[in-house]
């Protein structure tokens, strides 16, 4: 009785041992991707982080420029910024002068597929004292 008890336990023991081959093999290569994607994630993340730093900087930088330009009587201050702009990687969408005030918009192209540009806008001009 016990040899039949014994035999009976082997057998099972087998038959679940070849069913679980290959198991291992699957969940490694999902592992991997879902290592692969949060890496993934991550450099979207980051790229779209110094993007956005890039746009700003030259949003700033144009911005101030046109608004210097104004001061100091230029004729075509929104030339200044897009100069300034390109020289800082970046691309101008819009600039408005109001009096001394100078809006300006740019746009900074990521390597991110859903999201292909940042853009930031800045105003720049005289503070009044008072």
């Amino acid at each position: 009785m016990m040899l039949h008890v014994s035999l009976a336990v082997r057998r099972v023991r087998r038959s679940l041992t070849r069913a679980d081959r290959g198991s291992g093999t699957m969940v490694g290569v999902a592992l991997i991707i879902v290592v692969g994607v949060l890496l993934a994630t991550i450099a979207s993340a980051g790229n779209l982080l110094l993007c956005q730093t890039r746009a700003q900087s030259a949003a700033d930088l144009a911005a101030i420029s046109a608004a210097m330009a104004v001061r100091n009587g230029t004729a075509d201050s929104c030339a200044v910024a897009r100069s300034i702009a390109v020289a800082n990687g970046a691309s101008l969408d819009s600039c408005v002068t109001d009096a001394e005030d100078v809006q300006v918009s740019v746009s900074v192209s990521t390597q991110v597929p859903f999201a292909p540009y940042v853009s930031r806008s800045v105003r720049a001009g005289p503070v009044s004292c008072g």
